[in-house]
């Protein structure tokens, strides 16, 4: 081969060579591209998700808007009460106080319902009391002031052994709220600070 020949041959390689780099970086040119077309569709698409949310998200609030006022409202009595013991124990100081000492019968009774996340547990309490009319009734008063989420279910009066006492039979249901499984997003905040 005359240097000619060989000019040509390396002329033509590096032509070939040159080519296919140019073809190679054309590949990727289209391919880095398509990825961008693509992820600016995505973009759009999340934003109008995020739209969305938002919007339902403001319809959410303003639709329970009442509710989480009387949640809001009612929340220092639920938690004042969240165990079985406090429950006896706001009953135990209420009948203290007003002064009611002839107790014939008392039974407490933790209610369990695995249906009910938000209260899954209330305790049920049956007292029969005797004791002078107005101090009854004022007692019936105070617990309801204490306990403001029980709720009264059997109420038997009678009268006592004289003319100014009562009989009463009450059985009331004192609920214990979960408020942790109503709400999980204050949950899994609260962990993530503590990571």
């Amino acid at each position: 081969m005359n240097p000619k020949q060989i000019a040509c041959f390396l002329l033509l390689a590096f032509i070939g060579v040159l080519v296919y780099v140019a073809q190679i970086v054309h590949g990727k040119v289209t391919a880095m591209r398509t990825e961008a077309e693509n992820a600016v569709t995505a973009a759009s698409n999340m934003e109008t998700e995020r739209t969305t949310a938002e919007i339902q998200t403001a319809m959410v609030k303003t639709d329970t808007e009442e509710v989480r006022r009387f949640l809001r409202a009612w929340l220092p009595s639920i938690e004042k009460v969240q165990t079985q013991q406090e429950a006896e124990q706001a009953v135990e100081l209420s009948l203290r106080e007003r002064g009611i000492g002839l107790i014939r019968t008392r039974t407490t009774e933790l209610k369990i319902s695995s249906t009910n996340k938000l209260i899954p547990k209330s305790v049920l309490t049956t007292l029969t009391i005797e004791e002078e009319f107005a101090k009854v009734l004022n007692w019936l008063g105070d617990l309801e002031r204490r306990l403001p989420m029980a709720r009264v279910k059997i109420v038997q009066v009678a009268g006592g052994a004289s003319g100014r006492q009562l009989k009463l039979d009450v059985t009331f249901e004192t609920p214990l709220f979960d408020l942790a499984s109503a709400n999980p997003v204050k949950i899994v905040k609260k962990e993530e600070k503590k990571s």
